[in-house]
């Protein structure tokens, strides 16, 4: 396996995304990858609050549209 072409395919495949939602989603993964810190209750109940209210303001996806979104991930 070849990190830095894996690498450059992850730029590639990001740089295509338009959907905020997905990008704030990726930059908290990218943000908790690094650290071993737990998340605090307080953390854990805004993270819930957060997923609320974009639920709330419609910011979600059927479960059609998911599985119609990650078949275009990767497989071409």
């Amino acid at each position: 396996m070849d990190i830095r072409a894996d690498i450059n395919w992850i730029h590639q495949e990001i740089d295509k995304v338009n959907d905020p939602n997905f990008i704030e989603k990726i930059k908290r993964l990218l943000e908790t990858i690094n650290t071993s810190k737990e998340a605090t209750a307080a953390e854990y109940n805004a993270d819930i609050d957060a997923a609320l209210k974009s639920i709330n303001d419609g910011a979600y996806y059927t479960q059609d549209e998911a599985k119609n979104l990650s078949k275009k991930w990767g497989r071409k």
